[in-house]
């Protein structure tokens, strides 16, 4: 099922538009249409949003209401006694026995009322600080989002270098091979050769047996690490690339692991992260410290009444009104709920940064090994560099050696197998070496000079 896959992509890659591309223009390409990307930027304006919402606490609350009803019956102040009368009239008191109206059944009444926080106790200054932290949080997310599509289209990209040629160098192998072995059954089926048997002969047709297997698994390579670019790259999934690639010009890293890890330590977008979310825990703290703390508003409302009874009490001098006040309001005891709030929240900011402290010495440590691993890689190129000289003179050198049967048959694959052993292995550590300098430049979150 595997093969049929690999088959279906091979068949469709061949009538696909191709695209030449740089590994600048795969990045740029990559921004442009990776999806994380614009996840991470509509976050942002959902942050943005937010901490517009925060800053509404700001400015007063102005609410309309209007409120109509009818009564089961029209409201009625009955009163029963007497008033007692002072001395000199007639009688001693007066007995009363009446019933008013108060209002009718149908009452209509608009409402605006007005609400301004005068004293939080600093709450809504750092609720509003908090959001506007969260978009330094959001922001900081689209760096680090970008830094990981980066570092997947150089890791795709050079995997794709590394295979393409790797391909090349596998056919060219096949193709020695073959010429080798048809040399072979020829110096055995002329009988003019001492050092070549019939066992020679086949042996080299193994040979090229596997090294035809080998290359159809690269092959085979070659088409899953495109596949994976171009979807890094946000590309149909039936685009097929050409890339430009230069594997000679390959420079020393001309930086010390002090400067790396400083470097790492300032502008590494994790640390950076962890210094924000320290800032909104030291904001949360405040948030909790403010219910130690009386809340007072400015309060103000005005309403007109229309009621169906003319008189009462909403008469046409009573049916305007209008209210000015303030409301205070402080928690005496709640259990001590404030106090443990306050000492959550100065918890989890020092298991935030104690996970800095954690997160700083793993940033050291994979500076270190990849910075230990470029070195090595970077030796082994120029090591590799002068054995592939020495291999492909040492092949050409048995294969003339070989033609006039001067040495044996596996003298002379042992010479193309470690000629194309050393190239391969010059292409690995290119390979190695650009990507450990990608996770570094990831790590530091700036590219390297």
């Amino acid at each position: 099922m595997k093969y049929l896959i690999l088959i279906f992509l091979f068949i469709t890659s061949l009538f696909s538009e191709t695209k030449n591309i740089t590994l600048d223009e795969a990045i740029v390409i990559a921004s442009k249409n990776n999806k994380q990307n614009k996840i991470s930027k509509i976050a942002l304006e959902i942050a943005q949003v937010q901490y517009d919402k925060a800053l509404s606490a700001n400015y007063p609350a102005l609410n309309a209401m209007i409120l109509g009803q009818r009564a089961n019956d029209d409201s009625y102040l009955e009163m029963k006694g007497s008033i007692d009368l002072p001395a000199g009239f007639p009688v001693t008191n007066l007995p009363i026995d009446t019933k008013v109206k108060l209002h009718g059944r149908d009452t209509v009444q608009g409402k605006l009322e007005l609400v301004y926080p005068l004293y939080t106790g600093g709450k809504i200054t750092s609720i509003i600080n908090q959001a506007k932290l969260n978009k330094l949080l959001a922001a900081n997310t689209i760096v680090r989002t970008n830094e990981e599509v980066v570092f997947d289209v150089k890791k795709y990209f050079y995997g794709y270098a590394l295979t393409s040629q790797l391909v090349d160098i596998a056919k060219n192998t096949l193709d020695k091979m073959q010429y080798i072995s048809q040399l072979t059954k020829d110096l055995y089926e002329h009988g003019e050769s001492l050092n070549v048997k019939k066992t020679d002969y086949l042996s080299s047709r193994v040979t090229v047996s596997l090294i035809e297997s080998i290359v159809a698994k690269l092959e085979a390579n070659k088409i899953l690490v495109e596949s994976a670019l171009i979807n890094a790259l946000g590309l149909p999934w039936d685009s097929k690339l050409n890339i430009t690639f230069d594997k000679n010009n390959i420079i020393p890293l001309d930086y010390s692991l002090d400067t790396l890890v400083k470097s790492a330590y300032e502008n590494n977008n994790d640390i950076s992260k962890m210094d924000i979310i320290l800032k909104i825990s030291e904001e949360q703290i405040k948030e909790k410290k403010a219910d130690f703390y009386p809340s007072v508003a400015f309060l103000a409302d005005t309403s007109h009444t229309y009621n169906s009874y003319e008189y009462g009490v909403y008469n046409k001098n009573q049916e305007d009104k209008w209210h000015i006040g303030f409301a205070a309001k402080m928690s005496i005891f709640d259990g001590f709920k404030t106090t443990n709030n306050v000492k959550e929240k100065k918890l989890e900011k020092k298991k935030v940064y104690l996970l800095k402290e954690m997160l700083k010495d793993g940033i050291a440590l994979q500076i270190k090994n990849e910075f230990t691993n470029s070195l090595i890689a970077y030796k082994q190129i120029q090591v590799l560099k002068k054995a592939k000289k020495v291999a492909k003179e040492s092949r050409e050198l048995n294969l003339r050696a070989y033609q006039i049967d001067a040495i044996e048959p596996k003298d002379m694959i042992h010479s193309q197998y470690v000629k194309s052993y050393v190239d391969a292995d010059y292409l690995k550590y290119i390979h190695t070496y650009l990507v450990s300098l990608s996770k570094i430049e990831k790590i530091l979150g700036k590219e390297l000079k």
